[in-house]
């Protein structure tokens, strides 16, 4: 049975690895030297969004009773965090399918994200794993606005590419809202010719103001999904790779190969001779 090793016998062999592990520490600064000078920086760009229900149709909702909403025109139906299911379908829209689709037809948005990841990106799918690893969207808090980040290789480019997706995302969004609530207001005008009860008159004259509503909303040159509290910026300095995060887990890096080397090369010289 092999005996345990004592902290002075441990301290022992890593002063008797000294020269390793210095020349492993001294190798692995190179290295990460290297990595720095070669690898290309990249920028952090940042953009915070807010429902845009709050902005465009206020708190009136929320305060009425539940029988009382019928007779809203105002209503849309919101979650315990103040944002309705438009909001909720922007924060999926922005990395999926649909808006790179849209992003695909883009040459001037493609040819950067290519530059940058080498490759050719050329299917929606393709796109939206690029976005879902690139784009990150975080909570802030117990608010219910979200923390979008980007990284690039260009500065210009990574703001542009938050400001892009908003847009796409949001006019996705708004142009199913328009084609639907049209569809709705067709219908509901119909039937309120052929309806004579004066009840059922009302009630439909009621739901045809909530859909003209959600029409003005869709048809407002602002934002219908998600407004932007915070403009996207890009950082002035590259934020990857960190210079000393690199240089550090180096030198440690390269330490513990010195280490681990030098009892194999002690090992070595013993049976060779």
């Amino acid at each position: 049975m092999d005996k345990e090793m004592s902290l002075r016998e441990v301290v022992n062999l890593i002063w008797q690895a000294k020269v390793a592990v210095c020349l492993g520490l001294i190798m692995g600064l190179v290295c990460a030297f290297l990595f720095l000078y070669f690898v290309t920086p990249k920028y952090k760009a940042v953009m915070i969004i807010a429902p845009a229900d709050g902005y465009a149709l206020g708190d009136y909702a929320s305060t009425v009773e539940h029988d009382q909403i019928a007779a809203l025109p105002f209503w849309r139906p919101k979650s315990s965090e103040g944002a309705s299911p438009d909001f909720y379908r922007f924060v999926h829209t922005l990395r999926g399918p649909s808006a790179s689709k849209i992003l695909l037809q883009d040459e001037g948005v493609m040819t950067r994200i290519n530059q940058s990841e080498n490759s050719e990106i050329k299917s929606p799918e393709e796109l939206a794993v690029y976005l879902a690893k690139s784009v990150r969207i975080d909570p802030m808090g117990a608010t219910p606005l979200r923390k979008i980040t980007y990284h690039h290789s260009n500065q210009e480019f990574a703001a542009a590419m938050l400001r892009k997706l908003h847009l796409v995302a949001d006019q996705m969004i708004r142009r199913d809202r328009r084609q639907q609530s049209q569809s709705r207001i067709e219908y509901l005008q119909n039937m309120l010719k052929k309806t004579i009860n004066p009840d059922h008159r009302k009630g439909i004259t009621n739901l045809l103001m909530q859909q003209e509503h959600i029409q003005m909303l869709a048809n407002l040159n602002e934002a219908y999904s998600a407004i932007i509290v915070e403009p996207a910026s890009a950082s002035p300095k590259p934020t990857w790779p960190n210079p000393l995060f690199s240089y550090l887990v180096g030198a440690f890096i390269g330490m513990v190969m010195g280490f681990v080397f030098f009892p194999m090369r002690a090992s070595s010289i013993k049976e060779s001779r």
